[in-house]
């Protein structure tokens, strides 16, 4: 193996963890977001029944 392979491999490598590793992120963020407009949401209409 050529070390030029070598170090296309190893950037390739690199590059696919990276991505995973921000999708993953970019997923939790999304989840994360979605429950707090979710319970915002939820804490409006409660508002607006309660007057």
């Amino acid at each position: 193996m050529p070390p030029t392979q070598i170090v296309a491999t190893l950037v390739a490598l690199a590059g696919a963890v990276l991505v995973t590793s921000l999708w993953k992120q970019l997923l939790t963020l999304l989840l994360v977001g979605a429950v707090l407009v979710f319970f915002f949401g939820v804490y409006n209409i409660a508002t607006a029944l309660a007057r």
